[in-house]
């Protein structure tokens, strides 16, 4: 019997061909917008050989250990040239430099920053900072006198590292995932034929327990969502050349992403019983995930709170990913499969005990 409903869901889900075809083309068509969009921003993430930066010194003599400081500045990939003389904006502007140094007569230090280049602007400053602490700690090491406020309370770490991912493999990952997680639109001929048909009415009395009811709209749904996901993303690796990194296993994630997505729609179908406020419902719900999760602005440059992206289970799978995609591994792996198999569970347990809560007072 339970067969016999999947094979008869599958064709309900056929006759809506529209639903699921707007469903592949959505995403290739917002891959195409947002790479384009945000593609200037994800190439200054992209790392760099060498930083091109300006200097000048108030006080001449202090130019006299320069070949100190640029020893230190090419450890650090940046190149240093000296203007003594001019507008420091216009020398920035025209000479294109990531920003521009000046040595104050005091000890201290003004970063002119280049608003167009952040990237280059932050690596110069932590260079200095990094320079100069290491020089006063020297100092205190020869003379045995403290270093002075310049080395109070400072801490150097090695920050993480991620390798550079452009715009087009970036959005072309992520916006699968993110209308992975709208699968119930899939699902929309199954729900009307319940409501023309009265179909829930006429199997009520087959015997069927409650459990392989969901079963039978689960499993059609999840297969047809993971592989039009899948065809999502084949096509905007034929079309944009997007790379997914480690295939079976981003195409595991993927697959449990669609089956979890299709659990939690399934949930707020069976509390509504209603298609128009499902979708609505649905929507709104992934469009929150999917804004603290990155689907729009890239989580690598999100402000929002970490807390907020945590508990965003469409951060951890496209922050899995896109790990894979430009390192080769993530430790979000774990997370995201705990995370898709949690809501799995939860959901379809809401909402099989909905549906039976729903059939003992026969409605």
């Amino acid at each position: 019997m339970i067969r016999y409903l999947i094979k008869n869901n599958f064709k309900l889900m056929m006759r809506s061909a529209t639903n699921i075809l707007l469903y592949i083309i959505a995403p290739v068509i917002l891959v195409a917008m947002l790479s384009s969009a945000f593609g200037d921003m994800m190439e200054k993430y992209s790392s760099r050989d060498f930083l091109k930066a300006g200097y000048r010194f108030e006080d001449p003599a202090d130019g006299e250990n320069i070949e100190h400081f640029r020893q230190a500045a090419g450890e650090r990939k940046v190149n240093l040239y000296e203007y003594p003389n001019g507008d420091i904006e216009t020398i920035i502007r025209e000479e294109e430099l990531a920003g521009f140094v000046v040595f104050e007569r005091d000890g201290k230090y003004t970063i002119y920053e280049n608003d167009a280049d952040q990237y280059g602007a932050k690596a110069l400053e932590y260079m200095i900072t990094t320079f100069r602490t290491r020089s006063a700690v020297e100092r205190m090491k020869q003379t045995g006198e403290p270093a002075g406020e310049e080395t109070a309370e400072i801490r150097i770490e090695e920050a993480e590292y991620m390798e550079p991912i452009d715009a087009v493999d970036y959005y072309g990952i992520i916006e699968v995932v993110y209308f992975g997680w709208c699968a119930i639109v899939c699902g929309a001929g199954i729900f009307t034929a319940e409501k023309k048909y009265r179909i829930n009415k006429k199997l009520s009395v087959s015997g069927l327990s409650g459990f392989k009811l969901y079963l039978a709209k689960f499993i059609p749904m999840t297969l047809v969502v993971s592989v039009s996901s899948l065809i999502s993303a084949l096509i905007t690796v034929l079309v944009f050349g997007v790379h997914w990194g480690a295939p079976l296993l981003s195409l595991l994630l993927v697959v449990l992403s669609a089956a979890a997505a299709t659990a939690f729609g399934l949930m707020v179908y069976s509390i509504t019983e209603n298609t128009v406020v499902t979708i609505i419902g649905v929507f709104a719900a992934v469009w929150f995930m999917g804004f603290w999760g990155g689907s729009f602005e890239t989580y690598m440059f999100s402000a929002h709170p970490q807390i907020l992206k945590n508990i965003s289970p469409v951060y951890h799978i496209n922050r899995a990913l896109t790990e894979l995609s430009c390192m080769g591994h993530s430790d979000y792996v774990k997370s995201s499969i705990l995370f898709t198999l949690g809501i799995m569970i939860v959901c379809s347990l809401a909402a099989v005990l909905s549906g039976k809560i729903r059939r003992e007072k026969g409605e």
